[in-house]
């Protein structure tokens, strides 16, 4: 996490923009068997890897562009199976394609198309997945619930911008999507920040949780709107998740209510720094 962090601020100090950031650091994190993302995902029912991922970047609008929707694009894949870093096609759906969602095999004929590698699905099972499904399955134990990387930025322009992947939830149902690729579910930029959520997948869709949280910075500084967001959605839904946030002018908000949360953040100017975070409040069961 500190290393997919690090590399974020330094294509930021570099000056670099917000979405290489993102981007970079989600990719990073993909490709580490230790996250339930990209290689690492845990399995579904049928024991392959499917896997979402989404992308949102807000740019400054301009004094012609009223409603903001000019500066604003995204990109997201689901159900994924061949692609070892569906961040890197979700950003090619955004920048070149006319569409903001593709999933399956679609999605993967389309970044065939672009050069962005093919694997073998069985390729992308690591022997850590494969353990943990073969312990659920054997045992009837409960089924790790959820898990998603993200990482939010900030640049020197003024844009922002929000990027997740996920392996979902294991044993999951063959075709389920979760919040990560919905766009103002699981990952939001907008006017005042971007944000990125894990957790209950289904719960966070109903209740639009990063987008919620982004308007809320109308009013509200980065923290208060994160504890908020969560707050709500445990007493409205009962259900665990995480979001990460940083507003327009760089200060980060971060909150969950499940049993564990970590986080890597920093400025062009600071060092990086991991934090395991303690829970706002417990949801209810």
């Amino acid at each position: 996490m500190l290393n997919a962090a690090r590399a974020g601020r330094d294509i930021l100090r570099a000056g670099g923009m917000a979405l290489d950031a993102a981007v970079e650091a989600v990719r990073l994190m993909e490709d580490d068997e230790l996250f339930n993302a990209g290689f690492g995902s845990v399995l579904n029912s049928d024991g392959r890897v499917e896997m979402d991922a989404a992308v949102m970047v807000c740019r400054k609008a301009s004094p012609a562009d009223r409603c903001g929707l000019k500066s604003l694009e995204a990109g997201a894949v689901a159900n994924l199976t061949v692609v070892r870093n569906p961040i890197r096609l979700a950003r090619a759906i955004m920048q070149a394609s006319p569409h903001v969602m593709l999933a399956g095999p679609g999605a993967e004929r389309f970044g065939k198309a672009l050069g962005i590698e093919q694997w073998d699905p069985e390729a992308l099972v690591s022997d850590r997945a494969r353990d943990r499904f073969a312990r659920t399955f054997g045992t009837r134990a409960k089924p790790a619930s959820h898990g998603t990387v993200g990482a939010v930025a900030l640049d020197r322009a003024g844009a922002l911008a929000a990027a997740t992947s996920t392996g979902g939830i294991s044993g999951k149902l063959p075709g389920r999507v979760g919040d990560s690729a919905i766009i103002g579910a699981g990952t939001f930029a907008g006017q005042y920040g971007a944000a990125a959520a894990t957790g209950m997948g289904e719960a966070i869709i109903k209740f639009t949780l990063c987008r919620d949280a982004i308007g809320a910075l109308r009013r509200l500084d980065p923290q208060t709107a994160a504890e908020r967001a969560i707050r709500n959605l445990g007493r409205v839904c009962g259900a665990e998740a995480g979001i990460i946030i940083v507003d327009r002018s760089g200060r980060f908000g971060i909150a969950h209510n499940a049993a564990a949360m970590e986080v890597a953040y920093g400025t062009s100017a600071n060092p990086v720094r991991h934090a395991r975070l303690k829970p706002i409040l417990a949801a209810a069961r």
